[in-house]
């Protein structure tokens, strides 16, 4: 029995290494397995914007092989999906990527697709089976394969039951939150200059046309400004300006254009602290100058924050000049849900006249990367205005497309997408006049959030907080207050308060939320560079003896700064009566690096210790240097010194006389007798 159960266990341990051997070869050969399914993309290259009930859809597309290996025969989809309930359900589903199960309506095999290659296909969609039954309105669709899925919108459009939904395109022209664009370094200033308004910009493109019937501008009066000649400008930062800010003029319109504070200042910041106010109500008052003069509007107020309540259009009323209650630019999440989406021009329950941003189709705009966004982008839009105008299919309406001001879409993908509007039946063209006025004129029936209800309805990508701040505006101010005296005493004191005034201004501008390490390197460098630090000008000091009736005194000014100073008042004040400054010195000028003894004429009244206070003033008389003192030990002579010294001068005198007198009788007394040699 042991020895057959031997046999059996080396029978068997034979017949599993031969197993071993046999299977070793086929382990070690490389695994070879066909392309996953989740290495397909699909790209949407042309669809159907919208198709009449009786007509065809078309979807063309790319499936690109990802992976590394051949992706078999891919089938390509069409599925419909039953539409969601509500508009924030459009955007959720143009987000997907995974397929879903239904019937398809068109469908499509495609040849294997080597590593690295792609294939084209194309569907066409009978529209018939495409919201059957509904006069206008959107289907959604995804185009699929087994594992990857392109999620979007086709229009559909059988019969005309409806008011047409006007549209109105709004266009921000503002500067970017780029610090370069007003610091102190040339080159780099220069670059960013033609960077953001050259013939290849974006805002160039953006302007190269002026605004259509149902578009309007949101300019910042900035694109307008041309620095002055001289300063620390250089030519080809001021051509580019003047270049653009030329075209610019040329093509506004001036009812189709909405100039906003100047440097786009931070309204909603300044409604918040006194000083923000004082700083953004003189950008505003600069804005309605500019507006006049281009014949626009400025009445129309963009805060950051979105808040329309009472309390908050009350504030921004007492920010712009003239007295004229402003019209407030919010977006949809500014208001109380209504149940329906609000036409662009509203009234809130406490008066306030708002344009209604809307939120769903701002974003869609702010997501243009380039061109190839634009496709999904138009079918969006057929979704977002196909759910606004079946909410009240009878009612006039406009929705207001407006991108925030962070964005920056494409402005060629833009165009296109707002061209596109044409091909969706039930949109119209809006105008901002009608618009606005219908804000006036209007029921005031729409209630503002809180910011708290704000903050949660926009939650997580609430609005930054403002970098204009009560603490921060209180420096801009004494920061204002710095240059304005530093500049009276420069030699090129006009050219660079212009610029620097510029720059400080722009520190007021709304880009800045969000940007607060910019805005921070960009305050401290203008800061440093409009005031005057303690050892930029220094005045000498120290212990001086003046032992007379009237003499000189002499102090000497020291300019440590790279610029000439000129007119600087040399003011010194005694500390008691003992001395007296006969006449102050006349203003003086140092150059860059240099220095300059000053000469003053004063008379000792007493003697003593007179401490000498120095200042070094504007011709304002603002303190520009640290005050400096001279401890003077006075002694003057006084009427008596005369009498002495004219007494003694008398003795001398006598003196001198009797010595000549004595001196003579004696020479005469000690002479010899002499004999007349004759007479010998």
């Amino acid at each position: 029995m042991a020895a057959a159960r031997r046999r059996r266990l080396s029978a068997g341990i034979a017949g599993l290494l031969l197993a071993l051997l046999v299977a070793l070869p086929v382990a070690a050969a490389p695994a070879v397995a066909p392309a996953g399914p989740g290495d397909a993309r699909i790209t949407i290259t042309s669809i159907t914007p919208v198709v009449d009930g009786d007509g065809t859809a078309t979807v063309r597309g790319r499936v690109s092989n990802t992976g590394s290996e051949t992706l078999d025969g891919p089938r390509v989809a069409v599925v419909p999906q039953e539409a969601g309930s509500g508009r924030s359900d459009i955007a959720e589903w143009a987000k997907g990527d995974t397929p879903v199960s239904g019937t398809a309506l068109a469908a499509t095999t495609l040849d294997d697709v080597p590593a690295g290659g792609s294939a084209t296909f194309t569907l066409q969609v009978d529209g018939t089976d495409l919201l059957p039954g509904t006069s206008a309105g959107a289907a959604w669709v995804s185009i699929q394969t087994d594992a990857r899925a392109v999620h979007t919108f086709i229009g559909v459009h059988r019969t005309k039951e409806y008011e047409p939904l006007d549209v109105l395109w709004g266009v921000p022209l503002l500067l970017p939150a780029d610090r370069r664009l007003w610091s102190t370094g040339r080159d780099d200033r220069t670059r960013a200059w033609q960077e953001t308004l050259g013939e290849d910009s974006r805002l160039a493109a953006l302007t190269a046309e002026e605004p259509a019937d149902d578009e309007f501008w949101l300019v910042d009066p900035s694109l307008l400004d041309v620095p002055r000649t001289g300063g620390d400008v250089q030519d080809a930062e001021r051509d580019v300006r003047r270049e653009f800010a030329a075209t610019l003029r040329e093509r506004i319109v001036g009812s189709r254009t909405l100039v906003l504070a100047d440097a786009d200042a931070d309204v909603a910041a300044g409604a918040e602290s006194e000083p923000a106010g004082r700083l953004v109500s003189a950008r505003l008052a600069d804005g309605a100058r500019v507006a006049q003069a281009l014949g626009a509007r400025s009445d129309v107020l963009w805060p950051a924050d979105g808040l329309a309540t009472g309390e908050r259009a009350e504030a921004l009323h007492e920010l712009r000049p003239g007295g004229v209650d402003p019209t407030l630019l919010v977006p949809s999440t500014s208001l109380e849900p209504s149940g329906f989406t609000p036409t662009g021009g509203e009234r809130t329950s406490a008066g306030s006249p708002v344009v209604v941003r809307d939120g769903p189709l701002s974003h869609v705009v702010e997501g243009l990367a380039s061109d190839a966004d634009v496709t999904l982008a138009r079918q969006q839009l057929v979704a977002e205005t196909a759910a606004v105008l079946g909410e009240r299919p009878g009612t006039p309406r406009t929705v207001v497309i407006v991108p925030d001001r962070g964005s920056t879409p494409s402005a060629t993908a833009w165009q296109e997408l707002r061209d596109s509007a044409d091909d969706i039946p039930w949109l119209g063209g809006g105008d901002l006049r009608s618009t606005l006025d219908h804000a006036r004129d209007a029921e005031a029936s729409q209630t503002p959030r809180t910011r708290g209800q704000i903050a949660d309805a926009t939650r997580p990508a609430a609005t930054p907080g403002p970098m204009l701040a009560e603490s921060r505006a209180q420096r801009l101010l004494r920061d204002a207050r710095s240059m304005a005296t530093f500049a009276s005493v420069r030699s090129d004191g006009t050219g660079w308060r212009s610029q620097m005034q510029t720059s400080l201004q722009q520190l007021t501008s709304t880009r800045w939320r969000g940007h607060g390490y910019g805005f921070i390197r960009m305050h401290d460098e203008i800061e440093q560079e409009v005031t005057l630090a303690r050892d930029d000008l220094v005045v000498s000091s120290g212990d001086v003896n003046f032992f007379a009736d009237t003499g000189r005194l002499q102090i000497t000014v020291v300019n440590n700064t790279d610029v000439q100073l000129s007119n600087l008042a040399v003011r010194l004040t005694p500390g008691n009566h003992s001395l007296r400054i006969d006449e102050q010195p006349e203003p003086v000028t140092i150059g860059p690096g240099g220095r300059q003894t000053v000469t003053v004429q004063a008379s000792a009244l007493a003697a003593g210790q007179v401490p000498v206070d120095v200042a070094v003033t504007t011709p304002g008389g603002r303190e520009i240097a640290v005050p400096a003192s001279l401890q003077v030990k006075v002694r003057p002579t006084g009427d008596s010194i005369y009498w002495v010294i004219g007494g003694a001068a008398a003795l001398l005198l006598a003196a001198g006389t009797w010595r000549t007198v004595r001196g003579g009788r004696r020479a005469r007394a000690a002479a010899p007798e002499t004999t007349d040699p004759e007479g010998t």
